[in-house]
Parts: C-alpha cells; sequence; structure tokens
C-alpha cells in the first residue's frame, strides 16, 4: 500500500508526519515530530517570507525567534541565510 504521510517538508526525512500552518504565512507545510518540536519551518518559505518584510532586522521578534530556531535546527548559518534572502531581490521568476 501507497504511504500517504508526506514526507516532513523541513527536513526532507520521511517519517511520520502532521501538517500544520506556519506562523504569519497563509500556507501548510507537513512536519516531522523533531522539525514541529523545535519550531523549524521549510527554509526557502522563511527565506522568501524574511525578504518581503524587508529583511531580518525589520521583522518581529517572534519572527525572527522562528527564523533563528529554523536556522539552527537545520544547522545553517546566519550569514548564508543572509546571503539568500540578498539574493531574492536579483530573482526575477525564471
Amino acid at each position: 500500500m501507497k504511504n500517504l504521510n508526506p514526507k516532513c517538508q523541513v527536513c526532507g526525512k520521511d517519517e511520520k508526519t502532521k501538517v500544520c500552518t506556519i506562523p504569519g504565512v497563509p500556507y501548510s507545510a507537513a512536519y516531522c515530530k523533531s522539525c514541529f518540536d523545535a519550531n523549524a519551518h521549510p527554509y526557502d518559505l522563511v527565506v522568501s517570507n524574511t525578504w518581503a518584510a524587508g529583511g531580518y532586522n525589520k521583522c518581529a521578534n517572534w519572527w525572527q525567534d522562528l527564523v533563528d530556531d529554523t536556522l539552527e535546527h537545520l544547522n545553517i548559518s546566519h550569514s548564508k541565510f543572509t546571503k539568500d534572502v540578498d539574493a531574492m531581490e536579483e530573482y526575477d521568476g525564471e
């Protein structure tokens, strides 16, 4: 029988997930227990929504906490994150 349980959209693990909304974003994602407990969220959405808000320093404290938790859990440096947010400015949709 086909596994109808989606992979975690945060870390990609193929284990039991639950679908939840992302705080402050009109989108739902599948989370494994580890990512859910860590307050980690899909990286691409964290990057794009931080960019849309004008950058990390212009975000609300609760969003900065969400970003920090995601980066720590996924072992991504704040420097890489900042470069990825800045690169959104160059993105032209192609």
